[in-house]
């Protein structure tokens, strides 16, 4: 299982749109392999965005986020969501064993 990190910064007042593109995206990343998603949102910055993504490999995980919206049409508000001020890091990880506190 491989996991990724992804980090987003929208512009202020873009969070309900994205939230709807993000939401209605579900089945193509389902598709891709991806098993589940954790979402977060800043406290003292609401617009600071960041999801784990848990993906059933390395290669769907990378493949998903290199896919042209050519490969796949739905694609094209989610590649486009926050417009050009968004800023977004993805990095990939696997998990550790668990630690008790």
């Amino acid at each position: 299982m491989v996991f990724m990190v992804s980090r987003r910064r929208l512009e202020d007042g873009d969070f309900d749109a994205w939230k709807v593109r993000f939401e209605g995206q579900m089945d193509i990343r389902a598709e891709a392999g991806c098993r589940g998603i954790r979402r977060f949102r800043g406290v003292e910055d609401p617009q600071e965005l960041m999801m784990i993504f848990e993906w059933d490999s390395i290669e769907n995980a990378r493949a998903f986020v290199n896919m042209k919206v050519a490969q796949n049409p739905k694609l094209v508000e989610q590649r486009q969501d926050g417009g050009g001020g968004a800023k977004l890091e993805n990095i990939f990880m696997e998990e550790m064993d668990p630690l008790p506190s």
